[in-house]
């Protein structure tokens, strides 16, 4: 991992409906990019309605919740499900938008669903200059990616940790290999699947 450059010093998100913000914060020293992963388990699928949902992994001290009237404090609509013993997913009880994972059994630890991230993070400048009309002509596409500015999606979203829980892995559509190791679930053993 690289040493973190002061244009990533902080990354913001937040919900649908505005009412949930976040800033995670990636001090001077931080490791960059932030470990990433993709889970299958059933409950991530539930939780996001994604059968592979990405997550990076920070320290909790490094999550502001940015609203403006809740002064750094969880704003209300924030609201955490156990959705079994001692582990928490968070989500916006206005619009339903998935955040957090976090378990009491690793406190250092808290998982951000990466579509949360705000999308001038993912993709960066959006080049609305260009029409959908012309990215339908050869090679524009391609040149339209690569001309974003900002764009830390691929740093932030190949799962570089590894895929987690394949064990669910849907042949023909999840199955694929997207980087990282790939482990059977998420266990002490951590079982992983040789290349």
């Amino acid at each position: 991992m690289a040493i973190l450059d002061k244009a990533k010093e902080s990354l913001t998100g937040g919900c649908l409906c505005g009412a949930v913000r976040y800033v995670l914060d990636f001090p001077p020293g931080s490791s960059w990019p932030p470990d990433s992963h993709i889970c299958q388990c059933t409950q991530c699928r539930k939780h996001t309605g994604s059968l592979m949902p990405p997550l990076i992994t920070v320290n909790p001290s490094q999550l502001r919740w940015a609203n403006e009237s809740d002064n750094g404090k969880p704003p209300a609509a924030l609201k955490e499900f156990s959705s079994s013993k001692g582990v928490y997913r968070s989500f916006c009880s206005s619009c339903g938008c998935s955040f957090t994972w976090r378990s009491e059994a690793t406190p250092d630890e808290i998982e951000i669903l990466i579509g949360s991230i705000d999308e001038k993070w993912l993709i960066g400048d959006r080049t609305e200059k260009i029409s959908s009309e012309s990215l339908t002509e050869p090679d524009n596409f391609e040149k339209a990616l690569n001309a974003k500015d900002g764009a830390l999606g691929r740093e932030i979203c190949t799962p570089m940790a590894g895929q987690m829980f394949v064990r669910n892995a849907i042949k023909g559509a999840t199955d694929v290999r997207l980087g990282g190791k790939r482990f059977v679930e998420v266990s002490q053993k951590m079982l992983e699947i040789p290349d």
